[in-house]
Parts: structure tokens; sequence; C-alpha cells
């Protein structure tokens, strides 16, 4: 029985977690395009997909992945940039950097689309953004997709 309300709480604990980040997220979508739009008073939001998490690859990546080795596993990621630092020298200093960009996060971010509703002279208009957040919830790029000549990544 108290498994059960333990489960129960590290269930809603982790939910809203989840969606703490998500609306962070929504809400700075929401001011970036109001800032860039002048502040109008006719923006209206219409939906966010959810927020995705994703990764920036580095020469390290293709070098493990060539060698088998996960980026998960960062005994053996030591292990083997030790090995390709003693062979390569040139690209040690790369390496180490990579390696603890890769343990810390640092190579993270996050994409989602906002699409919104805005009167323009008398026309609705829909639009959608596709948004990278870094893990404080800066934006690192923003992009138009409205007419798909850029399709979401």
């Amino acid at each position: 029985m108290k498994i059960n309300r333990y489960l129960a709480l590290v269930l809603l604990v982790c939910g809203c977690a989840g969606s703490a980040k998500q609306n962070a997220a929504d809400s700075v979508a929401r001011k970036y395009v109001s800032s860039m739009l002048d502040n109008p008073h006719n923006l209206e939001s219409v939906s966010f997909s959810p927020l995705e998490k994703r990764r920036y690859t580095t020469p390290l990546d293709s070098s493990l992945n060539y060698a088998h080795v996960s980026g998960d596993d960062y005994k053996a990621m030591h292990k083997y940039i030790d090995s390709e630092n003693s062979q390569r020298p040139d690209i040690a200093t790369r390496n180490i950097k990579d390696e603890y960009d890769i343990k810390h996060g640092k190579l993270d971010y996050y994409t989602f689309i906002y699409t919104f509703r805005i009167d323009s002279a008398g026309h609705k208009k829909v639009k959608r953004y596709q948004f990278e957040l870094d893990s404080a919830n800066n934006v690192l790029k923003a992009r138009d997709i409205t007419f798909g000549h850029n399709k979401p990544e």
C-alpha cells in the first residue's frame, strides 16, 4: 500500500517537472514572438508542439560511433579518448572539450513549434515558428516555417 503511494507521488512529481519545462518554453516563445512583432495586441496563441530534447553532434561522436563506443558509457568513452589522444595529439584539446560537454549536457537543446494567429491589416494570419532553446530557456534559434520552405527538423 505504501509503495503505491510513493509510486503515485514519484509519477506526479516527474509529470509536473516535464510540464513546468514545457510551460516555461511556451512562455519564452510567446514573449519572443511578441517582442519581435513590436508587442501587438492581437497576438493569439494557437498551439505548442511537445518539447523535444536533442543534442548537437561533435566530431568525437563520429569517432565514438566508428569505434562502436556508446556515448552513454563514460568509462569506455574516456578510455577511447585517451587512446585517440595519444595517437592524434592535434585533436586532444577538442576531444577533451567534447567529452566534458557530453558528460555535462552542454550540447543538449530543446526544440518545439509555436503556432499563433495575428491580425494583419484586417486579415487573420496563422504563422508557425520552430524554436530551439538551451537548457536555461534562452532562444538559440527561431525560424518561420509557416509556408513549409523550411521544414521542421
